[in-house]
């Protein structure tokens, strides 16, 4: 029986004991067959209650159900079956043993119970963790083995391409600013920047630059990513909240790299919104460490893509590297914190977790 429904319960047992010496007092004494049966019959309460709440619960009952019974032996049995109302005496006795062994044996149940479901609980978490963990590793293993392709990219393409831009703007300047082949020379230059800009995140992404970690109030860093991005948002008719933590420790960190963290995720979020909405920039403390987040009003991540947001190369953009959310978690790594995303009922949220400065 549940315990939030300890009143109906007591109220259940005590009804039990009362019935039973009820039926001791109507039947007439000459009737021992019946009274031996009713006497057997008090331990089922006992027992129920003993196992529902313990010793104590089987003690009380048992106490409840010798008041009960006594007045009958000493009225009934005391002078008429001298022998037979020890027994009796002996049986009361016997109601208190039963309800403290049996409360006792229902308490070491309820505990092991209790146990096993705090283990339970406990592995269910520890999976949890080992299942986040191998994530991390695979993410970090294939970060790892895309940096290195990345960097032999990178140095087999920069040359050429840097010829290829010179050629082009030398072929520009002989040509009239009233030719036709003049806008062809202008998409190239423009197409060649393009993948300029794409060799250097891969430069970026493949050779992080080291870090160069100081003390900073993360408050602080967000207030300048606001300031920074305020135009863009307000251009894209998408508001920017704060919602920042007081007397947040101090955390050691990269100012720039972080700062481009914020960033990225900020624009991120901005660009998830065209039809406008709201961004939030969130601090708050959880234990040793300081958690930033960044949530937007957007439409959120698709469950499949989610799992696959901060991979090397994926994008969801048509114009877009797949490397901005990558170079984020790597930075994020590098000082070794966390970034995850979770779709929210409003949109997409992503966290920033480092640890606090040492004192």
């Amino acid at each position: 029986m549940n315990r939030r429904s300890t009143p109906i319960a007591i109220a259940f047992l005590a009804g039990a004991i009362v019935l039973v010496s009820t039926l001791h007092y109507l039947t007439p004494v000459d009737s021992l067959v019946l009274h031996q049966i009713y006497q057997r019959t008090y331990y089922i309460p006992i027992i129920l209650a003993a196992f529902w709440y313990g010793w104590r619960g089987g003690l009380g009952i048992a106490a409840l159900a010798g008041l009960s019974y006594l007045p009958h032996i000493m009225l009934h049995w005391q002078h008429q079956n001298y022998e037979y109302a020890l027994n009796q005496y002996a049986e009361v006795a016997l109601f208190f043993a039963i309800g403290s062994v049996t409360g006792w044996l229902g308490d070491q149940r309820r505990r092991e119970h209790e146990r096993a479901e705090r283990i339970n609980a406990e592995l269910q978490t520890a999976y949890g963790d080992l299942r986040q963990t191998v994530g991390q590793l695979l993410q970090a293993e294939r970060l790892s083995s895309l940096a290195e392709i990345a960097s032999g990219v990178v140095h087999e393409v920069r040359n050429p391409l840097g010829a290829i831009k010179g050629a082009v703007e030398i072929l520009e300047d002989e040509i009239a600013e009233d030719s036709p082949r003049r806008e062809f020379a202008r998409i190239a230059k423009v197409e060649v920047e393009r993948i300029d800009k794409l060799v250097h995140e891969f430069l970026r992404f493949a050779r992080p630059p080291k870090l160069s970690k100081t003390r900073a109030d993360v408050n602080d860093l967000v207030d300048s990513a606001v300031q920074l991005l305020d135009q863009q948002a307000a251009a894209a008719n998408v508001v920017i909240k704060r919602d920042l933590a007081a007397d947040l420790p101090a955390v050691e960190i990269d100012a720039e790299q972080m700062m481009q963290v914020l960033l990225n995720l900020a624009i991120n979020a901005v660009e998830a919104m065209p039809e406008g909405g709201t961004v939030t920039f969130r601090t708050n403390r959880e234990g040793e460490v300081v958690a930033v987040e960044i949530e937007d009003t957007g439409g959120g991540v698709a469950p499949d893509v989610i799992d696959h947001i901060f991979d090397p190369f994926f994008t969801t953009k048509d114009k877009g590297s797949g490397l901005g959310l990558s170079i984020a978690h790597k930075i994020v790594a590098q000082h070794d914190g966390k970034l995850s995303a979770e779709n929210r009922p409003t949109g997409t949220r992503f966290k920033v977790t480092l640890d606090r400065a040492a004192d």
